[in-house]
């Protein structure tokens, strides 16, 4: 069991000191022909004297060590607190009137909060959004609504244009006897997340503007059994090719194929 052992000094110290103004009182009110000072302090202390002073020194040390575990105790509990407040998320604890009452670090860093005695922040000038003094408020919803949980999204825009986003989770503050004064909020960072929503985003567009430039020829082609046009839907003869190159991406180059070269050209190639 830990102790602050700086507590059980003073204790010990205020022990000794009740025993050394005792003695004082004794020496020049209730015993002055009994002796010397220093008797009357520690030689030949009177019975009854050394009975109280013994007993309020045990009391006071007592007292001090009852003290001394309760202060430890409370610093533990205290820096416990502290070391989970002041985690990698951002924290923000607002009243219901929007003043900031605490943050943590990290919220300071990214919201660029100066904490100084008896000055007020808002929390719609640390972090102005569309949200603010709204329904979506999470202050509005926790206060007005009665949520005990409430999550959004929050945007945060830097000074070179980007922005930061975040899941802002809000839940009540409350007073020892467990009445809402306010809310803690808590912000999860996502835009590693958004950054790769957007990119997926624009690939699908791009896939889709891909897909929408592309031409398909499908169904049933009228073509003539002898000159092989083809007709269109308005009822018109074209060339095969022509015909082709509308309804696709596909581009002819003219060539001949051997069984024509010879059945054209072939007393040539003899």
């Amino acid at each position: 069991m830990k102790t602050d052992k700086k507590i059980i000094l003073v204790f010990i110290a205020a022990g000794i000191t009740i025993w050394f103004i005792d003695a004082i009182i004794d020496y020049y009110f209730f015993y002055p022909g009994y002796g010397t000072f220093l008797e009357i302090l520690i030689l030949n202390v009177p019975k009854h004297e050394i009975y109280i002073r013994t007993s309020a020194l045990i009391l006071l040390v007592c007292i001090g060590f009852a003290l001394g575990h309760y202060i430890e105790q409370l610093k533990q509990s205290r820096s416990q607190l502290q070391n989970v407040f002041n985690n990698v998320i951002p924290i923000c604890i607002t009243t219901d009137e929007y003043d900031i009452i605490n943050t943590n670090e990290s919220y300071d860093k990214i919201f660029g909060i100066e904490k100084k005695p008896d000055y007020s922040v808002k929390c719609y000038d640390s972090r102005p959004g569309p949200k603010c003094r709204t329904e979506s408020c999470p202050v509005v919803q926790v206060f007005n609504k009665g949520n005990e949980l409430y999550t959004c999204e929050s945007v945060k825009k830097n000074d070179d244009g980007t922005e930061r986003h975040f899941i802002v989770s809000a839940t009540p503050y409350r007073d020892p006897e467990g009445n809402k004064i306010g809310i803690i909020e808590t912000f999860q960072e996502i835009t590693p997340r958004k950054i790769l929503e957007k990119e997926k985003e624009k690939l699908i567009r791009n896939l889709r503007e891909a897909l929408e430039q592309v031409k398909v020829l499908s169904g049933f082609l009228p073509i003539c059994a002898s000159c092989k046009k083809i007709r269109d839907d308005k009822g018109y003869w074209t060339q095969i090719e022509t015909y082709i190159r509308n309804h696709s991406e596909a581009e002819f180059s003219h060539g001949i194929c051997p069984d024509c070269a010879e059945k054209l050209y072939g007393k040539y190639n003899k």
